[in-house]
């Protein structure tokens, strides 16, 4: 059998899961190519506009469609068709443009708008090339046209245009919606594009009839050349389509994709989600969680520098992810099917007028009629219908901007009505929809009353109407769409409800076509003409019929589209709400749940602060309840709710306090459509009517009135018109002799701080009045990072908060009241509440934590702080409490210099983790970011920064085995060779953990130490000078359980000890407190500062000193002493700085320095975020608060939020500052986005200062730590020789002569050195210099650039670069350590390599010798490798493989599959750190049975699958070409992207999930008992494996 070259294969064209970021790259190297913010700011500008004004272009000629009617009477003169012909091409048009739109939406949100705009080229190049040669020949048949296969083409053409008209304009839209549809003017830069598409026809039909018109013999003007024309559009709409594939791009989507995510992880659509949690069942060579060998990210990396590859697999992923989920939530939801059939029932009625324009103008003339003038022309009125579409759809883009309420469906975290309250005069964008159906309707009606029959010259009046009705209503449609479900999937949401129009406008086609062809037949004999034949009809008959059903029809369905408001009442506010009555009032009855469709858990963050919010209000109202009569005097309590949307309030009162609430009356107002909509909510459910007593009939009501009973009154009115709301509440009370109390929780906050105030000083004019308000405030100023989120994020969606820019604090919130006829004014911030016992006792407190796990502390305080309660009342009595004092003034505040250093992209986005200390190469310095939660789950990483004068820093990599992932641990450097201890943490709050590990600074890794004597997270470590011991006081234990206040000493060599209390004064139980050790050891003696933590949900002020003494290691003691602030000081303010949980201390001279975390009482001001102290006797002083002021070269950088940030100290004194950030409440996250490094004056160092300060800190790489204690092989490296080494088996050589010889090799699943096969040229021509001729100088190439021999894919030691194949193969001459293992050139990240496809030069060369038919058949990807002295990995592979030697040597060693467990593969890796070349001789591979070949030139060793192999070149270059073939039937490997061929297969996949859901089983049990049964069921399934 000849041999025959290497033939591509039918490869998987899927993509691949990318893998991590470039282990070694550095953003130093990088950043003079990094633009700058504002340089950025302006290219995404220029971006935007550029795509706008492609987007505009591509509008103005995508609907050449629309013109249709030009030429469609024109189709039934010339080529004889009938009416249902040319309907018939109108409606393949018609659907082709809208049936395909959700795919195409689908693909466009997915890929972008470029790719539709090339389809769209495409498609209508295609269609009217084909239609007008169609034409053309059918024409000069004489009308040959209409039946067979030349109809047939002419639909298949129109279908094109169709399909091209949908994704150019689809693409375009789109490209709109997504770059300005969050902004202000969403309205008009949806409408522009859409008027554009409008004027499309407009033009083209002028264009057609005075530029491609045909010349009568007479010399005038015929009608359309309907060759000329299609060929000029064909050739036009290629090119637009054209440029619009390089001119459209969407701009900043991932923010879009974020705020969805934020949204989606609020409403409880993530739980369960495997793309948000580790340990996705995705790996690939060795990492966790990697999906490819080669980090395929890292190369792309390489490609565009600029770009982080770990995030834009990320984010792909998450894109992916989270549009699949909202077009599940947008397909579930009632109220789109409403909407999308309201669009079918307005739309298509309007398509069919105008596809069918011309014929009903022909209709209006019949023979017989002696008309005087020139009757009109269908180009006429596709005109006036596209100039009044045009003008309209302006309009209403603008109008609605200007008038429609701001949205709150979508990402909006307020009541329903709030935003409203806002305008000076509103109107719906569903009022205007409604209102241009009904202009729409009115034409429609026009034409069908006979008004227009005979006169041709009043049909502008028809044409108007329908332009602008469907005008308004096509460009209202996807505008109410982004307002209600977003941007982000715009396109597959509008394309959903896009396609309904086309079955509207063809049934109304149809509909249209039968009553014309009817009165066609009727019409026939009165005109003379033949029965039979005629084709044309005249008179009103024609169409009559038709357009009272359309009129109709638009009636019919405006109540129900009408019905959309109804789909903003369930704003997120409420469904928060909804969340906290499910969970924390199990055993009331639920009200909530009659206004939120469906239950939606929320996050345990906003669960407890919408508690607060609701509870802190439950108690004011309450308390007014329970005010006793004033003797002699009885008043009729009132509770009025403002701007009350669909709070439940009222119903709460009447089944909490019923005996209080009798003879008490309930007032909601809120704007009369809204109010509307909650009486008929209660009207319809018998549990919240059957609660009133008495309700009156609707019609027995006067406005403002909408409901009254006993209990309960609704009230619809504006809050701006007092005088209205005045009007209703003297309707069903007696002013006079009423006691009132109005309620506003975050409601009067979105209106004119004018308007707002006038609300409360008309309060205040009733003569027995209090007022209860909630709102936001900027405590610390609108420059604090919380504040600044929650600004950005009002304001982004154009419904800022106004009162706090005249009202930003307590104070001044409560000279509001008090200078507004308010006698008495009380107020707190909610984190003031919080800690109120008014409002919550401690046993509250304490059943709150048993309702859910909870640690999100500093970010309930941040959120606490930023919110107020005020309680004013009219009556005399009650003292006026002051804003929160300020700091003691005598306490000095210093400036410090603030260096920052911005990371790229997400980098170094982690909070919660901890940091450490490394030294580097020569002067550099390196700080390490262990683990900690990231953006989206706690993290198994570590963010590497360094900083240094050679440009580079130490190569730092982990070996294998280290903690497993976790946030709220301990990082503490025990000094000198003593390691750095990790203790503790936590997985959830309900997960603590007890694992304890050092890390060793001269071999970089993590060796096991002995545990904690119980789990603990956010426990205090404090280092004992270069003692090597450390001291851990306090911390969070199991469940519910009250926090430690044991103390334990951590000695290397002896572990954890208690330490015996022997003072009378006892450390409180709390966590996340302050710990520092001051001074140096003295004679085993230790002392130091404990203050803070947190206890019972609220912050200890307790503040003391601590003596150690280690006299026996064993048996520590450990003495606390009160310290009391100076006298001159003593107002109690030092302490409450001081007393902090979440900070960081540590000793800094002679003192020590607090940063971050969060206090008691209030929000740290600025200047108070990071102070000095000292410590004396019983006492001690804070020194001086510090001030950021910048560097001197860079100014004052963005302000930090020291909330979960690690630091680490560096020998000159500075401090480094890295991660950190908050989830924002419901406004979003904040990070920290670079980083901080601190110079502070008392007790710094200068030696050195001058040269470090200037060098910039950068975010060198992330790196993995991969889990669990380092195997036994790797433990031997330190431990006494245990037998001889391994017994090597040389592999076995064969000479194949037949196919079935190799067959037999398969199936025996044995590695073989196959010798004697022909290969090819290859073997005797591929040089260096002969590839380098063959391949081109310029080809670029990914190789990996090492440091070392021995490549380590999970430390990461070695680099992805892209350079040219020739420089390549000059440093593999040179000797370098470079490793070549080709990818797929044209879409390296979806296709396998392939040799033919790849190198097209070389592939003739290399052939598969007719023996490997089997491997040609069944081949997976052939793939070129090239390397100099650099040692492959130990490493598996899922496929079988020929492994070919072309030039130069190589030894291979390879292991069994049973030899796994043995060879330190971590849980779902495939790669592992084992230097098996080293570990040969000695008896560390003692348990495994290793194979050795070395490969000459022209030999190839067969690999079985699930080998694991190891390469070392034995000459100065190795050149191989790896062939994997799939040996197994196509079900047993894992579907979607694979590659590289080593994903693992779908059993084990599948089988790791089912490990993790077993494991999840068992969470409740403790420790033992949980540890001791996963051991059993190991056991088991270990007993299994070997039969």
């Amino acid at each position: 059998m000849p041999a025959a070259p290497l033939l591509p294969s039918d490869r998987d064209d899927t993509a691949s899961t990318l893998g991590p970021a470039s282990s070694t790259s550095s953003f130093r190297s990088l950043s003079p190519l990094r633009p700058s913010r504002s340089a950025r700011q302006q290219q995404q500008r220029r971006t935007r506009y550029i795509s706008f004004a492609a987007a505009l272009l591509s509008s103005l000629c995508a609907g050449s469609v629309t013109v249709f009617s030009l030429y469609g009477h024109i189709f039934q003169e010339r080529l004889r068709y009938t009416q249902f012909q040319v309907n018939g091409v109108a409606s393949a048009a018609s659907i082709a443009m809208y049936i395909p739109v959700p795919l195409l939406g689908y693909l466009c949100d997915r890929v972008g708008p470029a790719p539709l705009s090339l389809l769209s080229a495409v498609f209508f190049g295609a269609g009217y090339s084909v239609a007008a040669g169609l034409y053309k020949r059918a024409a000069a048949d004489e009308g040959s046209g209409g039946g067979g296969l030349a109809y047939a083409a002419m639909i298949a053409a129109f279908v094109a245009i169709g399909v091209g008209t949908c994704s150019m304009y689809l693409s375009a839209v789109a490209t709109c919606a997504k770059n300005f549809g969050k902004g202000k003017h969403r309205g008009l830069a949806l409408a522009v594009p859409i008027a554009a598409f409008g004027l499309s026809g407009m033009w083209q039909s002028q264009l057609g009839s005075r530029v491609f018109y045909e010349r009568l013999a007479d010399g005038g003007k015929g009608d359309v050349d309907v060759f000329r024309f299609f060929l000029f559009l064909a050739i036009l709409l290629f090119m637009v389509g054209s440029v619009g594939t390089f001119g459209l791009k969407i701009v900043d989507e991932q923010d879009l994709i974020d705020e969805a995510v934020e949204e989606l992880e609020r409403s409880g659509f993530l739980d369960g989600s495997s793309l948000f949690t580790p340990g996705r069942a995705e790996r690939g060579y060795g990492a966790i969680e990697q999906s490819d060998p080669f980090d395929e990210d890292d190369d792309a990396g390489i490609i565009d520098p600029l770009k982080d590859p770990e995030e834009v697999e990320e984010a792909r992923l998450k894109k992916q992810w989270v549009l699949n989920a909202e077009t599940r939530r947008f397909l579930m939801d009632p109220t789109m099917w409403c909407f999308a059939v309201g669009f079918f029932f307005m739309i298509g009625p309007g398509e069919g007028f105008i596809n069918n324009l011309g014929t009903i103008i022909k209709t209006l003339y019949p023979p017989t009629l002696q008309y005087v003038g020139k009757p009109t022309s269908a180009a006429t009125h596709v005109s006036i219908v596209g100039f009044t579409s045009t003008v309209v759809r302006l309009l209403t883009g603008s109008l609605t901007d200007l008038l429609a309420p701001s949205p709150q469906a979508r990402h909006v975290q307020i009541t329903s009505i709030a935003p409203v309250h806002g305008r000076r005069f509103s109107v719906s964008r569903v009022a205007f929809l409604l209102f241009f159906a009904l202009v729409l309707s009115l034409g429609l009606v026009a034409l069908a009353s006979g008004f227009i029959q005979n006169h041709g010259e009043r049909f502008w009046i028809v044409s108007g109407l329908v332009g602008a009705g469907y005008g308004a209503v096509f460009s209202l449609t996807p505008i109410i769409i982004t307002v209600i479900w977003g941007v982000e999937n715009f396109a597959t949401n509008w394309g959903i409800v896009a396609m309904f129009p086309a079955l509207g406008a063809t049934m109304w086609g149809l509909i249209y076509s039968a009553v014309y062809q009817a009165g066609a037949r009727r019409s026939a004999p009165a005109a003379g003409g033949s029965e039979e034949k005629d084709l044309f009809c005249y008179g009103s008959e024609c169409y009559a019929l038709t357009f009272w059903c359309m009129a109709i029809s638009v009636w019919a369905l405006e109540p129900v589209t009408g019905g959309l408001n109804s789909h903003t009442t369930n704003s997120s506010s409420i469904v928060s709400k909804r969340s906290v009555e499910k969970l924390y009032y199990p055993d009331e009855l639920h009200f909530f749940r009659f206004f939120v469709k469906k239950f939606q858990r929320r996050a345990p963050l906003i669960n407890r602060g919408y508690h607060l919010r609701l509870h802190v209000i439950d108690v004011l109202v309450r308390d007014f309840l329970m005010q006793p009569q004033k003797e002699g005097e009885w008043k009729q309590k009132v509770v009025v709710n403002l701007g009350c949307g669909s709070d439940v309030l009222p119903w709460q009162c009447l089944s909490r306090y019923p005996d209080l609430c009798k003879m008490v009356k309930f007032v909601d107002v809120d704007f009369p459509d809204l109010i509307e909509r909650k009486r008929q909510t209660v009207e319809a459910t018998p549990e919240l009517k059957g609660m009133l007593g008495w309700p009156r009939e609707p019609g027995e009501l006067a406005p403002p009135l909408v409901f009254e009973s006993n209990e309960y009154v609704q009230i619809g009115c504006d809050l701006r018109d007092l005088k209205t709301l005045r009007e209703g509440l003297e309707m069903v009370v007696d002013l006079e002799n009423c006691s009132f109390l109005f309620v506003a929780e975050v409601s009067i906050t979105y209106m004119e701080t004018d308007g707002a105030d006038k609300v409360i000083e008309w309060a205040s004019s009733q003569r027995d009045a209090e007022f209860v308000l909630l709102e936001q405030i900027l405590p610390s100023g609108k420059d604090h990072p919380f504040a600044t989120t929650m600004l950005n994020h009002f304001n982004k969606l154009n419904t800022p908060i106004k009162s706090v820019a005249t009202y930003p604090t307590l104070d001044s919130q409560l000279q509001r009241f008090s200078s507004r006829g308010f006698n008495s004014v009380l107020g707190w911030t909610l984190w003031q509440a919080w800690a109120d016992e008014r409002f919550l006792s401690a046993a509250d407190r304490r059943k709150l934590d048993e309702v859910e796990p909870f640690d999100e502390w500093e970010e309930f305080a941040l959120f606490a702080s930023h919110y107020c309660i005020i309680h004013a009342s009219t009556e005399a009595g009650a003292a006026q409490i002051a804003a929160v004092q300020p700091p003691n003034a005598s306490i000095p505040v210093e400036p410090m210099e603030m260096q920052y250093d911005e990371c790229p992209g997400q980098k170094g986005q982690r909070r919660f983790g901890a940091a450490m200390q490394l030294p580097g190469n020569g002067d550099t310095l390196l700080v390490v970011n262990v683990m900690g939660l990231g953006t989206k789950a706690r993290l198994q990483s570590c963010d590497v920064y360094n900083q240094g004068t050679d440009g580079g820093g130490r190569e730092l990599t982990f070996g294998e085995g280290g903690p497993a992932t976790r946030m709220c641990h301990s990082l503490t450097d025990l000094g000198g060779d003593n390691g750095i201890l990790l203790a503790g943490g936590r997985g959830s709050p309900s997960s603590p953990l007890k694992d304890c590990w050092l890390f060793n600074k001269s071999t970089n890794l993590w060796s096991r130490t002995q545990d904690l004597p119980l789990p603990l997270y956010r426990h205090a470590v404090a280092s004992l000078g270069d003692s090597g011991m450390a001291l851990l006081v306090g911390g969070k234990g199991l469940g519910a359980a009250p926090s430690s206040s044991d103390c334990h000493l951590y000695q290397p060599q002896v572990g954890w000890a208690s330490c015996e209390i022997v003072s009378e004064v006892k450390p409180a139980a709390v966590h996340g407190a302050v710990l520092a050790c001051q001074g140096t050891e003295n004679a085993g003696h230790f002392g130091g500062l404990f203050a803070g933590g947190l206890q019972g949900g609220l912050i200890n002020d307790q503040i003391l000193s601590w003596e150690l003494v280690v006299s026996d290691l064993e048996k520590p003691t450990i003495k606390f002493t009160n310290l009391e602030e100076p006298a001159e000081l003593k107002d109690g303010s030092s302490r409450q700085l001081l007393a902090r949980f979440g900070a960081t201390c540590f000793q800094h001279g002679e003192e020590l320095v607090v940063l971050g975390g969060v206090i008691g009482d209030h929000l740290l001001d600025q200047q108070d975020e990071v102070l000095a102290c000292s410590l004396s006797p019983g006492e001690f002083k804070i020194t001086r608060r510090y001030i950021d002021r910048g560097s001197p070269k860079e100014g004052l950088p963005p302000r930090p939020l020291y909330v979960g940030v690690s630091t680490a100290s560096l020998p000159d004194g500075r401090v480094v500052v890295v991660g950190g950030g908050a989830t924002c409440f419901s406004m979003g996250t904040f990070w920290n986005k670079g980083v901080y490094t601190l110079s502070l004056r008392q007790g710094r160092k200068e030696t050195g200062h001058d040269v470090q300060s200037d060098l910039q800190w950068v975010h060198e790489k992330t790196i993995e730590i991969i889990p669990g204690e380092r195997s036994v092989a790797v433990h031997a490296k330190t431990e006494a020789k245990r037998g001889p080494p391994p017994r090597i088996e040389l592999i076995a050589r064969v000479k194949l002569e037949t196919q079935e010889d190799f067959a037999r090799i398969l199936k025996e699943g044995r590695p073989v050195v196959l010798e004697g096969l022909g290969l090819g040229k290859c073997v005797s021509a591929w040089s260096l210099d002969y590839l380098v001729d063959k391949i081109g100088n310029d080809q670029k190439v990914v190789i990996h650039e090492s440091s070392t021999q021995e490549m380590d894919f999970n430390a990461k030691n070695f680099r992805y670069v892209t350079t040219c194949f020739k420089d390549f193969a000059q440093r593999v001459e040179k000797g370098d350590r470079v490793y070549l293992r080709a990818l797929s050139n044209k879409k390296p990240t979806e296709k396998p390599a392939s040799l033919t496809d790849d190198f097209p030069a070389l592939a003739p060369d290399f052939i598969l010798p007719p023996q490997l038919s089997v491997v040609k058949d069944s081949l997976f990807s052939s793939v070129l490798r090239a390397s100099g002295p650099v040692n492959m990995w130990l490493h598996y592979d899922v496929m079988a493989n020929v492994y070919c030697q072309i030039g130069g040597s190589k030894r291979l060693v390879l292991f069994p599959p049973r030899d796994v467990e043995h060879l330190s593969f971590a849980s779902g890796a495939s790669s592992s750190s084992i230097d098996v070349f080293a570990a040969l001789e000695s008896a560390e591979l003692a348990q495994t049975h290793p194979h050795e070949a070395t490969l000459s030139p022209g030999e190839v060793l067969f690999l079985p699958p699930l080998w694991l192999h190891t390469a070392k070149p034995t000459s100065r270059s190795s050149v191989a070409v790896n062939v994997f073939f799939r040996d197994l039937d196509s079900g047993s490997y894992a579907a979607g992207r694979d590659v590289y061929g080593n994903r693992d297969l779908a059993a084990y996949e599948r089988g790791r999930q089912d490990v993790a859901r077993i494991a999840n089983s068992f969470h409740k049990l403790p420790a033992d008992a949980r540890e001791f049964y996963l051991l059993r069921l190991a056991d088991e399934l270990q007993r299994k494996a070997r039969g």
